[in-house]
């Protein structure tokens, strides 16, 4: 039966507790705004938004078990903890560096997809790379959690006396060339869109703004180089204490990674709220069939308007409706639009002649 360790007698679990929840909170503020943003402008939910509901569920599992591990002694010192806990700790502590893990997984492969989207030849060829070896490094170091002893039980049951595990100095060895690779990767991502946004008609201002905002993801190489700093602790005898630092860094890393995805689409939603795009008025009542026919040309110019904006890559770059590339589309449906006219025009002075004869 486990004891119930108050908050109040541990400082240290009971800052983990305001942390773990604060940043959950941040993050679902910043996806909530994403999938919002999505729907008020019409999208349909990709593979990097379900890339990233996945991450925010992961680490929602992570902050309800954290808090748990918090409860139960998680963050005083370990011949301070109740020895009927020990065993209820590791394995907490076990899904916790599992979920933990996969979030910051989660949430940059869902970037990483979103960058395929407007990418190509060697540049998709490296984002495929990285997704790649993000996930089999980053998969396999979750199952570690729970396959570090043979038996695998001895793992987070110290009372098995015949096991065998892995040394400290691979399992910290191992742990600092992934950690090194993960903030690599996070600095690689950050970068990549100004290399991107090179090849599009853009404003000046407008590209540097777009460019920024999917660059946010640089914050979690920056958590992730810390975090590296801070691995050594988890061969330390006291991890219950002394892993305070690397386990706020993990988080850090991986909700800042979420944050920088949803950040390009906040963008939208500023530009939305702040400087709204007009919206064609479309006539209700016509007077004649020629009236109707004119408003169906602009409601069907519109529909494909709203299409194109859909598919294109603007559209996913969060890029307003003043970039070239749109006001090119635009200008092709008003010469579309004129050029009717005349033909129109053309048969009613024709009609107007075959009746006065």
């Amino acid at each position: 039966m486990t004891v119930y360790v108050p908050p109040s007698s541990n400082p240290q679990g009971a800052a983990l507790l305001a942390i773990f929840w604060s940043i959950h909170a941040a993050c679902t503020i910043f996806v909530g705004l994403r999938l919002y943003c999505k729907v008020i402008r019409g999208r349909c939910l990709w593979w990097d938004d379900h890339l990233l509901i996945v991450a925010w569920a992961l680490l929602f599992v992570n902050t309800v078990f954290t808090s748990t591990s918090v409860l139960i002694g998680y963050g005083l010192h370990t011949d301070a903890v109740p020895a009927e806990n020990e065993k209820y700790l590791s394995i907490i502590g076990g899904i916790n560096g599992t979920t933990s893990v996969l979030h910051v997984l989660f949430s940059k492969v869902s970037f990483a997809v979103t960058l395929l989207r407007i990418t190509d030849g060697w540049l998709k060829r490296l984002v495929w790379f990285i997704i790649i070896t993000l996930t089999l490094c980053q998969v396999s170091t979750a199952l570690l959690f729970w396959l570090l002893c043979e038996p695998p039980e001895a793992t987070w049951n110290s009372s098995i006396m015949n096991k065998k595990c892995w040394s400290p100095d691979g399992l910290l060895a191992y742990s600092i060339a992934l950690g090194i690779y993960s903030a690599v990767c996070d600095f690689v991502l950050a970068l990549l869109p100004w290399r991107i946004l090179m090849r599009f008609h853009m404003y000046r201002g407008e590209k540097v703004g777009v460019a920024i905002a999917m660059s946010m993801g640089v914050f979690a190489g920056i958590a992730g180089a810390i975090k590296v700093s801070t691995i050594g602790r988890i061969v330390s005898n006291d991890f219950s204490y002394e892993g305070f630092l690397l386990v706020v860094c993990a988080l850090v890393e991986g909700a800042c990674a979420m944050m920088a995805a949803s950040i390009p689409t906040l963008r939208a939603l500023f530009l939305h709220t702040f400087d709204p795009p007009s919206q064609p008025s479309i006539d209700v009542a016509v007077e004649s069939s020629r009236s109707a026919g004119a408003s169906a040309r602009r409601a069907r110019s519109d529909w494909d308007e709203r299409k194109y904006r859909n598919r294109s890559d603007q559209s996913i770059l969060a890029i307003p409706p003043t970039s070239s590339s749109t006001m090119d589309r635009s200008v092709e449906t008003d010469i579309e639009r004129d050029l009717s006219r005349p033909l129109n025009n053309q048969f009613e002075m024709k009609d107007w002649k075959s009746a006065k004869s």
